[in-house]
C-alpha cells in the first residue's frame, strides 16, 4: 500500500423528508465548531475481493475511521459502535463498514428503496473540493440493496435535488453478519458491509479520475439503525437533529 487521494469529510444538506419523518422528535446541544476530519486513504496494489469480510492484509493494515453518535439520547440500548476504512486503486474506491448492533433490520431488496429506514450505511462524495453542492450518494443495506443518486444545490438550509434516475454502473456489494435479521426476541452481534466503486461513476463533476497522489475529494460516511433511533457519523453537521445532508 502507499498513501494517496485525501479525503476531507462533511456532511451536504437538510436529510430528505423521508429520512426526516424517521428521525425521533429530540435535540442536541450543539458543540463548538471545530476542524472538518481529514482522513488519507490508502492506495492497495493487491486488490480487494468484495466478500462482506475483512480478510485481506491491506484491509487489516488500513487506519479505521471511528463514528461519533452525537444524538445519543435517540438511541435504544446506547450508542453502538461503527468503524469504517477506506481503499483506492485506479479502478475503484472501496469501502468497509463494521457496525455493532444488537438488533439487525433489513428487509428492503429493491434497488433504490427506502435502505436509509433500517440498518444502513452511507457514503456521500464529490472528487471536487470546490464544489460540494454536487455529490453522489451510495446509501446500502444489510441486504446488500443500494440507493444511488447525485444530489445538485448549494448552502447551509437547502433540500437538495436528487437525480434519482441516475444508476451508478459496475458497483459490487456484498454483506456478513452476526445474527438473526428482523427477530427482536435475540440480540444480535453486528454487521459489515463491503462495497467497491468504480472511480469512472465520479466522472464529469470536476477533479481528476482517477485521482493521483494528494488530491482532496469531500465526503461524508453515515449509518442509521433502523428501529433503534440510532444515527452515526464521522464528521459532525452539527444540527440539532440527525441531518445527514447538512454543509
Amino acid at each position: 500500500m502507499r498513501y494517496g487521494l485525501l479525503f476531507c469529510l462533511i456532511g451536504l444538506a437538510p436529510p430528505l423528508a423521508a429520512e426526516q419523518a424517521a428521525v425521533p422528535e429530540t435535540t442536541r446541544v450543539l458543540p463548538p465548531a471545530t476542524a472538518l476530519p481529514t482522513y488519507q486513504v490508502l492506495r492497495t496494489d493487491a486488490g480487494i475481493a468484495i466478500d462482506g469480510r475483512l480478510a485481506e492484509t491491506d484491509w487489516q493494515k488500513t487506519p479505521p475511521i471511528d463514528f461519533i453518535t452525537p444524538w445519543n439520547d435517540t438511541a435504544r440500548d446506547g450508542a453502538q459502535s461503527t468503524v469504517a476504512r477506506l481503499l483506492w486503486d485506479d479502478d475503484n474506491l472501496y469501502i468497509i463498514y463494521e457496525c455493532v448492533d444488537p438488533y439487525l433490520d433489513s428487509e428492503v431488496v429493491a434497488h433504490d428503496g427506502p435502505v436509509y429506514a433500517e440498518d444502513a450505511v452511507e457514503i456521500f462524495a464529490t472528487p471536487n473540493p470546490d464544489d460540494v453542492g454536487t455529490y453522489f450518494g451510495y446509501e446500502m443495506n444489510i441486504n446488500g440493496a443500494l440507493l444511488d443518486y447525485i444530489a445538485f444545490g448549494g448552502g447551509e438550509e437547502w433540500t437538495p435535488n436528487i437525480f434519482f434516475a441516475w444508476q451508478s454502473e459496475g458497483v459490487q456489494i456484498a454483506t456478513s453478519y452476526d445474527g438473526t435479521l428482523n427477530d427482536h426476541v435475540d440480540t444480535d452481534r453486528g454487521w459489515i458491509l463491503e462495497i467497491a466503486i468504480p472511480l469512472d461513476n465520479f466522472r464529469h463533476v470536476g477533479g481528476r479520475i482517477p485521482p493521483r497522489d494528494g488530491d482532496t475529494w469531500r465526503a461524508a460516511l453515515n449509518r442509521t439503525a433502523g428501529h433503534q433511533g440510532q444515527y452515526g457519523l464521522w464528521s459532525d453537521t452539527r444540527t440539532p437533529k440527525a441531518a445527514f445532508h447538512h454543509a
